[in-house]
């Protein structure tokens, strides 16, 4: 981090000794600090996702990846094209869950990595007093991807869309970053960046196509302004090269993965159907705004000691007030420490995303406070000496993109924005090492602040991602409970189940094996029970995902794999696994492919010997006697 002195032409007159920052030395010291911390924290949550990754099962939503990846090329009616990236993948991996999540490692470890060495490579040239070591760097691609620990505080453990969208705008923010490093030199930009753009395009797009009109409208703003010196044509012939290259992923993707003429109506056809059933994006930005809002009256009111003590720092230079500051800062830090570790700040989980993000945000909110601060100190009294008070609009431009990332991310969730958006915290940890190294002549007591807050940053992102991964991953027990094998269910061979979970997937297997085998057996699992047909080896009717909020969409995808003639799964007619009661919906969406629930279909067992559910098999695949 920024430690070093500044040239003497940019101390503030009024700056006293005890203000300056460190010689190089202690900068240096510093530096190798920082690099160490950084590098132990990203490890700890990095260890644990390696040593969690044959743990654990969630059958709604990770099942419902799953089994979409397992049928990525034979089943197209889904709402999202994420089956086409990962589903490859997957197929590569021999299908199995571990390697997947490893996969979904290597990829967030790589884009964090990206986006930490483009940033600091970006941030270099505007810090002119930076120490000369790449050290500097390091420390700040250290303290960046330990940020990424927060990408497992409560999703899925498998890749899903969310994934997409998040790497994605990671990807693209770094080539804007690269292209505005070398317009600032004024170098020419090489194609590869624009080419690079192409992919990332055509991939968010195909994922979650909401938030990703989003995320180009701004990181395309942000590289337009910072390609202004280039001229028109130099904007043009950076546009145009991202529309040539994602035209080629596009041509590359309808050769070697799937026809889109067969993919995108399907597409097209449930988006329009989930549309009609969904809350309106009126509806969402009001939700999106009031309970942003509540959570940062809750940051606020929790952190609030602290928070004033870093702006009392930046009133006067005076002992009187500096002391002040610093007294109110230690209370402050004290009683934040307190609050977040007996109010939960440091667990994570889907359970606890009313707490955990505002432990985390309460270190961005000290970064602004002193940031800004410090520009407006600047702008009132004319002085340039430090070096965020010399930002161009270009560098704004930046700076804005980063921070405005993870919210446009996150757009077109149905959950409380700010709880996709925490899980791109690195561009905030980024916002926080500009301010860091950029209040090079701030009182000492406002730096020592930021650093405090970029510290905590860096621990809080380590002990929330190790804690989601290894206590309290998504919907299923922790690692310490996950120690047994579903015996015989060859789809779960590469995770451990808690045991009993485990011996009801594997009884359940062991009773339906007549009728699963060989694997890809129809079946009709209502509702959001897309992991049970999975564990089975056997292939959804229709949507991978049954909703059970929108039973009527369910019926129509099931009918509308029998508008076309003899339906896929020929004379062998499908299984149905209910855990309610059948109600005329199915009945109805069965009646249209030709089958009568009455007389069709028997029940195989009382519930207690299939895991609770009530399990219908064809009447004549029932042994007589």
């Amino acid at each position: 981090m920024e430690l070093a002195s500044p040239p003497a032409e940019h101390l503030a007159p009024e700056q006293r000794a005890e203000d300056r920052p460190l010689p190089r030395a202690g900068a240096s010291l510093l530096l190798v600090v920082a690099t160490a911390v950084g590098a132990v924290a990203a490890a700890v949550w990095i260890g644990a996702v390696i040593a969690t990754a044959g743990h654990g099962l969630d059958t709604s939503d990770e099942g419902y990846y799953l089994l979409s990846y397992r049928w990525w090329d034979t089943n197209f009616r889904t709402f999202t094209g994420i089956q086409y990236l990962y589903g490859p993948v997957f197929e590569v991996l021999g299908y199995n869950i571990a390697g997947l999540r490893l996969f979904r490692l290597f990829t967030i470890v790589a884009a964090h990595l990206l986006l930490g060495w483009t940033f600091m490579g970006w941030l270099r040239q505007r810090r002119p007093s930076a120490p000369p070591s790449r050290l500097w760097e390091f420390a700040g691609v250290a303290a960046i991807l330990a940020a990424g620990g927060l990408v497992y505080g409560w999703l899925p453990l498998s890749p899903g869309y969310n994934d997409v969208s998040l790497l994605g705008s990671f990807v693209a923010a770094a080539m804007v970053l690269k292209t505005a490093t070398l317009a600032d030199q004024d170098k020419p930009i090489p194609m590869w960046i624009p080419a690079a753009l192409g992919p990332v395009v055509v991939s968010m797009v195909l994922a979650k196509w909401a938030s990703a009109i989003i995320i180009l409208g701004l990181v395309g703003l942000a590289g337009a302004i910072v390609l202004a010196p280039k001229g028109i044509r130099g904007i043009a012939r950076f546009i145009g090269l991202v529309i040539a290259s994602s035209l080629v992923t596009v041509a590359i993707v309808q050769v070697l993965l799937v026809s889109l003429t067969t993919a995108l109506p399907e597409m097209l056809a449930v988006n329009k159907l989930a549309a009609a059933n969904t809350n309106s994006p009126r509806w969402l930005l009001g939700m999106y705004w009031d309970t942003t809002y509540a959570l940062t009256e809750q940051v606020l009111r929790t952190h609030v000691v602290l928070l004033l003590g870093a702006a009392l720092s930046l009133v006067s230079r005076h002992r009187i007030v500096q002391g002040c500051a610093a007294i109110l800062l230690a209370a402050g830090l004290g009683i934040s420490v307190w609050r977040v570790a007996t109010d939960g700040g440091l667990e994570a989980g889907a359970g606890n995303l009313d707490l955990y993000p505002a432990s985390v945000l309460a270190t961005l909110f000290v970064a602004l406070v002193a940031g800004l601060g410090v520009v407006l100190a600047g702008r009132l009294t004319k002085s340039r000496a430090s070096s965020v008070t010399r930002e161009g609009r270009r560098g704004w431009a930046i700076l804005g993109m980063l921070a405005l990332l993870p919210a446009a991310q996150a757009m077109g969730t149905g959950n409380p924005i700010y709880m996709m958006a925490i899980n791109a915290f690195a561009t905030w940890m980024a916002i926080v090492i500009a301010v860091l190294t950029g209040i090079e002549t701030a009182p000492t007591v406002t730096r020592i602040a930021v650093a405090s807050a970029a510290l905590a940053a860096v621990v809080l992102s380590a002990c929330i991602g190790a804690n989601g991964v290894w206590q309290s991953p998504y919907r299923t027990p922790g690692r310490a409970h996950t120690t047994a094998t579903a015996a015989g269910v060859a789809a779960l061979d590469s995770v451990k189940l808690d045991p009993a979970t485990a011996q009801q997937f594997s009884l359940l297997y062991q009773r339906l094996k007549p009728y699963v085998e060989p694997e890809g057996r129809a079946i009709m699992a209502f509702d959001e029970m897309a992991g049970v047909v999975f564990l089975l080896s056997g292939r959804s009717v229709g949507e991978a995902w049954y909703s059970d909020l929108d039973r009527e969409r369910t019926a129509t995808g099931i009918a509308a794999e029998c508008t076309k003639g003899q339906p896929w799964w020929g004379q062998r007619k499908p299984i149905l696994l209910f855990h309610r009661a059948v109600s005329e919906n199915e009945v109805n969406a069965l009646r249209s492919c030709g089958l009568v629930f009455a007389t069709d279909y028997r029940l195989l067992a009382p519930k207690e010997e299939t895991m609770g559910l009530s399990v219908y098999v064809p009447a004549a695949e029932i042994p007589k006697g």
